[in-house]
């Protein structure tokens, strides 16, 4: 879910117009007490009939939302090459103000066309957010040195960068969780994902993610110097993996279809990101690269960042296949998803003892089960052979 600084939370009045429509949906849905039928279960129909109360912490409601706005006053794309410079001036800063909590200049806000040129930015910005947290994590290794096994620099610094996102691909991360975990099918996974709530799936994958995200950079800091460990090497993964990360969602939008709701209550700023490839363009596509691509040479070398490279191309490529073979496509909340893992798996492949693997045969075979054990439930759900529907 994109944050909104401009919209808010709902006026008074328009949660006192909610609170009627509240009063009038229970009026009008009450149930009629049958002969038979206790006051109890009576009560309970009628609270399920209620629509959620916004000041009693309750569910989201689509109208609540709604009642945010779209985070702009402009309905149209006022983009105009007549004015280039304040066009991309916009355009960076719309990108920041999505991405970050840090403050933006007057005239700045959440239109949606600008947001979607704005991806071109998202590696340089998410080198901004990654340096963010290298600052936390270098005041925190000086206090309690990684050196001695104290895994509170790499928290610090995570925590860091989740305050300084708003949460905000955490978010897309659990309600993925959650739609694929909970949901059967398509529609049933859309559904789940909209739903402001966080259910087991959201709060154990999430707790784990952010569990592996501290393990794989107190496991770089682990690392002698020479192989890009202590701290300027987390300091240095930490730029590169938030860079490189955001390139993934940015391929994303504009390789495969965005799902559209017009029924979802922000479809007015997120059924824009469908006009992606015009919005997005080829050569905002070739410079976002470019970011993402120099990033982390600078901050690596080329032999790691060789490393970023292959594990983003990756996890890009099983990302892009699996929505649109689940969802036919993808929406913000996948693509939140997809930056968090991308990110992930960087410190992990970062940290790994690839020599080791590729020089033994014993410490290479238990990957090779794993990818077996992996790929098996897609193996025999394939019909080769009439096993039916799987």
């Amino acid at each position: 879910m994109a944050p909104n600084k401009r919209g808010g939370p709902p006026s008074e009045e328009t949660l006192a117009k909610l609170k009627g429509k509240k009063g009038q949906s229970a009026t009008a849905s009450k149930p009629k007490q049958t002969p038979g039928t206790g006051a109890a279960a009576v009560a309970v129909v009628a609270a399920a009939a209620e629509p959620c109360d916004y000041a009693s912490g309750g569910a989201i409601s689509k109208e609540e939302v709604e009642a945010r706005g779209a985070g702009t006053d402009d309905h149209g794309d006022t983009y105009t090459r007549n004015r280039f410079a304040w066009s991309e001036w916009r355009v960076f800063f719309t990108g920041l103000m999505f991405l970050t909590r840090l403050p933006v200049p007057p005239g700045i806000d959440h239109h949606p066309a600008f947001l979607v040129r704005s991806m071109m930015w998202f590696p340089l910005l998410g080198a901004i957010i990654g340096g963010w947290g290298a600052v936390f994590y270098n005041a925190a290794a000086a206090l309690w040195p990684p050196a001695a096994g104290s895994l509170l620099p790499a928290a610090i610094s995570t925590f860091s960068t989740v305050w300084l996102t708003g949460c905000f691909h955490e978010d897309g991360l659990a309600d993925t969780f959650d739609g694929f975990g909970g949901g059967w099918g398509r529609s049933q996974i859309l559904r789940i994902m909209k739903d402001s709530r966080v259910g087991t799936y959201a709060l154990v994958g999430t707790a784990l993610a952010l569990q592996l995200k501290t393990s794989g950079l107190a496991a770089i800091a682990a690392l002698p110097a020479a192989a890009g460990g202590g701290a300027a090497g987390v300091a240095a993964a930490l730029v590169a993996a938030h860079a490189a990360s955001r390139w993934t969602s940015m391929v994303l939008i504009y390789g495969c279809d965005y799902i559209q709701d017009d029924e979802d209550a922000k479809r007015g700023m997120y059924n824009w990101f469908a006009q992606s490839t015009r919005l997005l363009t080829a050569p905002r596509l070739a410079l976002g690269t470019l970011q993402a691509v120099a990033i982390p040479l600078l901050a690596l070398g080329p032999a790691r960042a060789c490393v970023v490279y292959a594990t983003v191309a990756a996890v890009t490529a099983a990302s892009g296949l699996y929505g649109n073979s689940v969802l036919g496509g993808v929406i913000g909340d996948y693509l939140g998803a997809t930056i968090q893992v991308a990110e992930i798996l960087i410190y992990c492949a970062l940290s790994a003892d690839w020599a080791r693997v590729t020089g033994s045969w014993d410490a290479a075979a238990p990957l090779l089960l794993l990818a077996g054990v992996a790929a098996l439930p897609v193996i025999y759900c394939r019909r080769i052979v009439d096993w039916g529907n799987c």
